[in-house]
């Protein structure tokens, strides 16, 4: 017993011994137990992501309900999976929101048949109404989208409702061969839609290899269902073709579109691009030289490498020192086919060469230079050499370059002209060649012109130096033309022209007293002075016809036509400008409503007087005609001189200007003399010896009668003789009118007042009775009636059984009274005696007189008639 107690002690004390070793060991564990915790702990404090979006919610729940590691979800409605989520852990709260870790969740279409991916290292489910929920997502977060859309970030919220994803930092996206990454991002994945914030670039690889584009923007959307890129802000685009040698193209725009291809097996890629404003387009091919292009907008159609250009475009091409420059408002450039069509204001510069037109298609060889330019509506080709420059215009032209950029030929088509200037206007003057049909322009090496052949009516043009006030450019134009040139090779001998051959003097110096002249005649010969290619003479046969326009209008003056068999037109040689037309064989001459006629009509430009000789020359405007052996039309002065027996037909007493006395408006007064004078600006006719104006019966006659039409006066002077109006009267019961007929050696019409006032000598008849007297005024009525009339000095009043003598008399037409004043007045009456008094008043129409202040007084009555009338 002793030995078991002994042996117990003994086991005690080696275990005593022993403790302190076991303690040691014990401390050992725990310490690697809490290393491993604290390591476990750092892990997994690595493995977290703060939130930084912006609308994480700042207030949820912080009293956890349940922790479940491991966890899923999978949320359906009826038989559609509405969405799956799973996490490595899930951490519930009080307020139903979950902060999980190692987040996967699956977002289904509203068919449950597809599903939007993502996943991430950390994620917070704050759940919603109606199954929808809000996601935000930290970590290595990756999004997958329904169509193949792959979005890579940092932090990212998802709304389940809208289902939209927004990024706000460095997102990395791709899509088949799209790739690209931005600084923030919205995923719209209902719309199919991703917006990239800022800092945009794009990668895009086409399906050949060595094919790749690079998009750059201030910002950019991605529409998927499209497949279009819209991008803005500093677009710039770099993109490089397959090819031997490579074609690179680089785009610039303020704002771009890029569709991509849409085909099943092929992958993404750029098709087109559309850019829109400042746009900057420069591609090459290989190392070969630059091809630059600008426009307000390009559609860029990348497999053709074709090119739709509007607003302003300028493609400029330069190589060796020579530029290619070309201009319009719309182009269509087909870069691989070499082609290029340009609509509107088209224009090309190449080396010493310009074309010109409304449009224009180009082909172009490997380096952008145009071989060949076909140019339609208003084209125009120049050709500049140190001696000269020729240009070609027309409505369709086809012109061709030689190496060095060089005009070989230029063929219109259509009626086209051709210039040629010299560069030393001293060698010879402008030439200008016109044809109506076809023009070939050809060149010889160097640009020189070598030949220019026509087709159709051709015209040739020679410019005149301006050496003089009428100084004057000429052409000759015909179905024909034969030219023959001086033995110097320089001037023109003789042209004769034939068939609707025509004739222009156009002058350089515009001014009243120049004129452009066009003389239209089946033939033309002209002669040529010895120098300086200006016809000297040109002789138009058979039915001429003459245009004179004035090159700067002035009142009363207006285009001229001169029509005669035969016209030879003279020009100066001091000046060179036409001096003089010699019109024969039923010529006329014409300005405004003025016309002329004769057998023979000389224009002289100097005083500009047309004078008509032989065949009854006659003139006529709107309101009359004359004519007379010899008329001169002074058309500077407007004043025409008729001599050898005038005669003159004023269709209407209203032609007149209502100047003349007679009452018939209607009919038409006829004026002779043996010469006439009018000033048609002062609207005055003069006509002197044996002057005779007439209507009907009535009329005025003098040695001079003077018409002004604006004052409304007539005046006949000298043996003044007229015939007016009629009045009525009655003998032996009977009614009837009267002419009365007046002289004097003065006789003064006045529309205005209506008066006519007879001056000197004034003998006045009707029938037997007689007035005469020194002076007479008749007051017309606006019918042109006699209303009043009053004669005075020395009257005399004589009538078959009456006579009366007065120093003033008075007729009113109205109460047919007669009214006598004088030192006394007196009336002799064969049947009443006589009677006399200061003042005599006879009422014809009671027949019977009153006297007053009477020195003697028989009885009796006295009845007499005396009546004046317009007719």
């Amino acid at each position: 017993m002793q030995a078991g107690k002994n042996k117990n002690t003994i086991d005690g004390l080696k275990l005593r011994a022993k403790l302190p070793k076991i303690i040691g060991v014990a401390a050992i564990i725990v310490s690697a137990v809490c290393v491993a915790v604290i390591g476990i702990s750092v892990y997994r404090s690595s493995q977290d992501r703060e939130f930084r979006m912006q609308g994480f919610p700042a207030s949820l729940s912080k009293d956890v309900v349940a922790t479940i590691d491991g966890y899923e979800r999978r949320e359906i409605d009826g038989n559609v999976v509405k969405y799956y989520i799973k996490a490595d852990r899930a951490v519930s709260f009080a307020d139903n929101h979950q902060e999980l870790e190692n987040v996967y969740l699956e977002a289904y279409s509203a068919d449950g048949a597809a599903a939007d991916r993502i996943s991430a290292s950390k994620g917070v489910f704050v759940p919603g109404t109606n199954k929808n929920f809000t996601a935000y997502f930290a970590g290595a977060v990756n999004i997958e989208t329904r169509d193949q859309l792959k979005v890579r970030t940092e932090q990212l919220t998802y709304n389940r409702e809208t289902e939209i994803a927004t990024a706000e930092e460095t997102v990395e996206f791709e899509r088949g061969g799209i790739s690209g990454k931005a600084v923030g991002s919205t995923v719209n994945v209902k719309e199919k839609v991703l917006e990239l914030a800022k800092d945009v670039v794009i990668d895009a690889n086409g399906d050949r290899e060595g094919e790749h584009s690079k998009l750059a923007a201030g910002k950019a959307r991605y529409y998927q269902a499209a497949e279009k890129i819209e991008l803005e802000g500093g677009v710039n685009i770099a993109n490089v073709s397959a090819g031997a040698p490579p074609k690179n193209t680089e785009l610039a725009a303020t704002r771009a579109i890029a569709f991509l291809t849409d085909g099943e097996d092929a992958k993404p890629a750029i098709d087109r691009i559309e850019l829109f404003d400042a746009i900057v387009i420069t591609t090459r091919q290989g190392d070969g030289p630059p091809t630059t292009l600008n426009a307000n907008y390009a559609l860029y159609v990348k497999p053709s490498s074709r090119f739709e250009l509007r607003g302003s475009v300028h493609i400029k091409t330069s190589d060796g020192g020579r530029d290619t420059e070309i201009k319009a408002d719309e182009a269509f450039y087909e870069q691989a086919a070499g082609k290029i069509d340009l609509n509107g204001n088209a224009s090309l510069t190449q080396a010493a060469s310009y074309v010109s037109g409304d449009k224009m298609h180009a082909d172009l060889d490997d380096t952008s230079k145009v071989k060949a330019a076909n140019v339609k509506g208003n084209a125009l080709v120049r050709q500049i050499t140190p001696e000269r420059t020729t240009q070609v215009a027309g409505p369709a032209i086809a012109a061709r370059f030689a190496e060095g950029q060089i005009l070989e030929n230029a063929r219109v088509s259509g009626s086209g002209n051709v210039e040629v200037v010299p560069s030393d206007p001293s060698e010879y003057k402008k030439l200008t060649v016109v044809a109506q049909t076809g023009i070939v322009a050809s060149f010889r090496p160097g640009g020189l012109l070598s030949k220019i052949d026509t087709e159709g009516r051709t015209a040739i043009s020679v410019a005149a130096a301006n050496n003089g006030p009428d100084a004057a450019n000429k052409s000759i134009a015909a179905d024909a033309v034969s030219t023959v040139f001086d033995p110097n090779g320089k001037d023109l001998s003789t042209a004769a022209a034939a068939g609707n051959a025509e004739l222009i003097v156009m002058p350089l110096n515009a001014s009243e007293s120049n004129y452009k002249t066009t003389i239209n005649a089946p033939r033309f010969d002209c002669e040529f002075f010895k120098t300086g290619n200006d016809p000297k003479n040109c002789v138009a046969a058979n039915k001429t016809k003459t245009l004179r326009e004035p090159t700067r209008p002035s009142e009363g003056r207006g285009d001229q036509n001169l029509t005669a068999e035969r016209l030879e037109a003279k020009f100066a040689e001091q000046g060179r400008g036409l001096e003089q037309l010699d019109a024969a064989g039923n010529a006329k001459f014409t300005e405004l409503d003025r016309n002329a006629v004769a057998n023979k009509i000389v224009y002289s430009t100097a005083d500009q007087i047309v004078r008509l000789r032989g065949g009854e020359p006659n003139v006529w405007d709107g309101k009359a005609r004359a004519r007379a052996a010899e008329i001169d039309w002074d058309t500077r002065n407007q004043v025409s001189e008729l001599r050898g027996g005038a005669s003159t037909t004023y269709y209407s007493q209203k032609s007149t200007g209502g100047a003349t006395p007679f009452g018939r408006s209607e009919k038409p007064v006829f004026v002779t003399a043996r010469t006439a004078r009018f000033d048609h600006r002062a609207e005055v006719a003069v006509y002197s010896g044996n002057a005779r104006g007439w209507q009907d019966n009535n009329y005025v006659r003098g040695e001079r009668l003077t018409i002004s039409e604006r004052d409304g006066r007539l005046v006949a002077e000298e043996n003044v003789q007229s015939l007016l109006y009629e009045s009525k009267r009655v003998e032996n019961g009977v009614e009837s009118n009267q002419p009365i007929f007046a002289s004097a050696q003065r006789l003064t019409y006045d529309r205005t007042g209506r008066v006519l006032h007879y001056e000197n000598n004034v003998d006045i008849r009707q029938g037997k009775d007689r007035i005469s007297g020194g002076s007479a005024k008749v007051f017309l009525t606006e019918a042109n009636q006699p209303s009043r009339t009053e004669i005075e000095r020395n009257v005399i009043i004589t009538q078959p059984a009456r006579k009366a003598a007065a120093d003033f008399a008075r007729y009113e037409t109205a109460s047919e009274t007669l009214f006598l004043q004088g030192s006394p007045a007196t009336v002799e009456d064969a049947e009443q005696g006589r009677s006399q008094g200061a003042e005599i008043t006879l009422n014809l129409k009671d027949n019977r007189f009153s006297t007053n202040a009477a020195k003697a007084v028989t009885g009796g009555r006295t009845r007499s008639v005396y009546k004046i009338k317009d007719q």
